[in-house]
């Protein structure tokens, strides 16, 4: 569907007709850090008014990835269920501060321990999936989010799906767009049987720490007809089940589902794009292992040199369990082999000894059985190219501390290619195209959970003064909940520090803080050598509106320098 917007009243670079009218907001992944953040930043955009509404009412569409799709699904559920903001607020600060799914997770996984849902099978990511569906969700499905009501027009939960390594989005059942992709695209009424548990999960299903739900199978559940209809029409055909994992994936802060939202890189649809992202551009610098001198322990031992030392220890023990045995059939000849406990004892360790012989004999063969099937295998899998080339390396002379370098810097290389890299490549390949396109001018802010610490701050505005700027009540919030990883699951100690409540204040202040500045840019007068950017051509009361909850946001800011748990503390009473 095309934007109702005209190209007639859309200008590239200009501040848009109506602003702040339409907001679409994206909540990227990042486990409970980011479902804490950005909980944060839409509790003020609820607090903050426009036109005599809270700004999240004029939010039209949320996307969502990974961790972001907790606090997207639950809000938008409670939103179709007729509850508040302010309620969703309160039950997700009582849920993610006191559920650790992990631990919940795990001890699914335990032998006497069974899955709720006997079709899901048996792993880490369905134990998470009915944790969501039983703390978070309900039991409800897709079919709840039908016929929206409320400002939400759209929601959209990305993830990534694994046979065409695209995008998979997760709708509301009454969007103009079906849920899936081009290759899987689920029908509407088949869409509203899928669980928002295992939406969540989908999105949150990060590569190393859980396996792929399996589309349709893992979402099948006892109320889902259709879903069963699919699997058993692939079964007949043959069709393997297609992986679906974290949308972070393809997309860590879901701005392409927004951009390509009716048609919206030709003429955004939306007003405003604001971005809640815990991801950072930082990362650390690699460092390669080093190889060590030479120090004489085992390390300094080469593959042959090992080989040869467990062939003479497996020839001592050859050595002494046949002269153990042969000594407890000699020793009782000194007392004629009388009838006394001497000579039993000896008889019984001669036995044991012949015993232990035999079962030495039997595992060495196993182990060496074992050995070569192995060593098949991997034979097999890997081509003779590689064995060809490999056989100019003498690895039988390749001691382990030159070896370890060799081994430890390619998989330290490779998972910060897997964990880090390719994820800020895919961040900034997707904000280039928010940033970089003039049509989005005027109609985009970024709220990101570093930008308020000092370093960030300093790199960013260096001729400002920091503590003047940002205040040092509001360092010490920012600082803190900045340095928390990526769980789901708070630690004993970090319920102490209320972690919760740093993350939430930081996403709270940083919103307030871009939203302002979002607003300065709309209102700022141009330089004698800058074109104007239009918004002394907006409507006067558009313009008086926009004045007012600048001033607010300004006011709102300098309380937050002040008293960063103001806000925090008001929501919780």
């Amino acid at each position: 569907m095309a934007n109702t917007e005209t190209t007639t009243s859309f200008v590239p670079g200009q501040v848009p007709g109506n602003p702040l009218e339409k907001i679409a907001l994206s909540l990227s992944g990042g486990g409970y850090r980011a479902a804490s953040f950005h909980l944060g930043g839409m509790a003020y955009l609820n607090h903050l008014q426009y036109n005599k509404l809270p700004l999240l009412q004029k939010v039209e569409m949320i996307s969502t990835v990974s961790g972001g799709t907790i606090p997207g699904v639950v809000y938008t559920l409670m939103l179709q269920n007729g509850k508040s903001f302010e309620q969703c607020y309160q039950f997700l600060i009582q849920k993610l501060g006191t559920i650790d799914l992990v631990a919940g997770g795990l001890e699914m996984l335990n032998p006497e321990s069974e899955l709720k849902n006997k079709c899901k099978a048996k792993n880490l990511i369905n134990a998470f999936a009915e944790q969501y569906d039983e703390h978070f969700t309900g039991g409800a499905t897709l079919k709840a989010l039908d016929q929206m009501k409320g400002h939400l027009k759209s929601v959209v939960f990305n993830a990534t799906e694994f046979s065409n390594a695209i995008n998979f989005r997760f709708r509301n059942p009454d969007s103009h767009l079906k849920t899936g992709n081009d290759a899987f695209r689920i029908p509407k009424e088949t869409a509203k049987e899928i669980k928002l548990s295992d939406i969540i999960a989908s999105s949150s299903c990060f590569p190393g720490g859980f396996e792929p739900l399996l589309w349709p199978d893992d979402y099948i559940h006892e109320a889902a007809p259709m879903l069963e209809q699919i699997k058993t029409e692939n079964q007949k055909q043959h069709i393997t089940p297609t992986g679906i994992m974290d949308g972070g994936i393809y997309d860590n802060q879901g701005v392409e589902s927004i951009m390509m939202y009716k048609g919206g890189m030709k003429i955004p649809y939306f007003d405003l794009v604001i971005v809640s992202d815990v991801a950072s551009p930082d990362m650390s610098a690699y460092a390669p292992f080093i190889e060590k001198p030479k120090t004489g322990d085992w390390k300094s031992l080469t593959l042959n040199q090992i080989r040869a030392k467990g062939k003479s220890m497996i020839k001592k023990i050859d050595l002494y369990l046949v002269l153990a045995c042969i000594l407890s059939l000699l020793l009782p000849l000194l007392w004629g082999y009388s009838d006394s406990i001497f000579t039993g004892v000896c008889l019984a360790f001669s036995l044991i000894a012949i015993i232990l012989f035999c079962i030495k004999i039997k595992i060495t063969k196993s182990a060496k059985s074992r050995y070569e099937q192995v060593k098949r295998e991997a034979f097999e899998l890997i081509p003779a190219f590689y064995f060809e080339k490999l056989s100019k390396l003498k690895l039988g002379e390749l001691s382990f501390h030159r070896a370890e370098p060799l081994l430890v810097n390619r998989a330290k290389s490779l998972m910060t290619l897997l964990s880090v890299i390719f994820l800020k490549v895919i961040r900034r390949l997707n904000y280039k195209r928010l940033y970089e396109h003039p049509n989005y001018d005027f109609r985009r802010s970024t709220t990101l959970i570093k930008e308020l610490t000092e370093k960030d701050w300093k790199a960013k505005h260096p001729k400002s003064d920091y503590t003047q700027e940002i205040g040092t009540k509001l360092k010490e919030v920012v600082e803190q909940a900045s340095e928390f990883g990526t769980t789901l699951w708070f630690t004993e100690d970090e319920k102490l520090a209320k972690m919760l409540q740093l993350l939430v204040v930081t996403g709270q202040a940083t919103m307030c803080y871009n939203i302002k500045v979002y607003l300065e840019e709309l209102t700022a007068v141009a330089k004698e050598d800058e074109v104007a950017n239009g918004f002394d051509n907006l409507a006067d009361s558009t313009k008086k509106e926009i004045l007012r909850t600048l001033e607010m946001c300004k006011a709102d800011w300098e309380h937050f320098k002040s008293d960063p748990n103001f806000l925090y503390l008001k929501l919780e009473t």
